[in-house]
């Protein structure tokens, strides 16, 4: 039998606090874009786009549309095109004309790199000879982002001739 008890009292926890989310997989590109609300249909190509697109639309971009290929982009159709990973130089030569034709005047490029000095001046002389401008190199989470901006005077040529 028991002669005496012992009241033990269990010591106090402190209430659990808040799990910390992981950030969003794209929040570094997201916020080196900037603010998005005023991109009226922003376009997301690539392999690497159903979870930006996402990102995107989390964050409060208006119409956002994801394609893995750069073969039926609509001329006039975007006002951001962003390219989250570019699978060669090769691939990104061939699409840089269809993305320039889908961009609105003063439409913007985002697009990302490794951050090798010689694949950024690579893809810089691209832009420029595809007549972008405005075109900024930025650090993101161990890639390198360049973005373009498609002028709003004279490259486009008129279909008719000066005599």
């Amino acid at each position: 039998m028991l002669t005496r008890a012992r009241a033990t009292i269990a010591p106090r926890r402190a209430p659990p606090s808040l799990l910390l989310q992981p950030p969003e997989p794209r929040a570094a590109l997201l916020e080196a874009l900037g603010a998005n609300e005023d991109e009226d249909h922003i376009l997301v190509l690539g392999r690497d786009g159903p979870d930006l697109m996402c990102a995107l639309l989390r964050a409060g971009a208006p119409r956002v549309t994801h394609l893995r290929s750069h073969e039926r982009l609509e001329a006039d159709s975007a006002s951001l095109v962003i390219v989250p990973h570019v699978p060669s130089l090769d691939w990104l030569e061939c699409a840089l004309s269809p993305i320039r034709r889908a961009l609105f005047t003063n439409g913007h490029l985002a697009v990302c790199i490794d951050p090798l000095p010689m694949t950024q001046t690579r893809v810089h002389r691209m832009l420029k000879l595809h007549g972008f401008a405005a075109i900024r190199a930025s650090r993101v989470a161990a890639r390198q982002v360049l973005t373009a901006e498609v002028p709003a005077f004279g490259l486009r040529r008129s279909a008719r001739q000066e005599p």
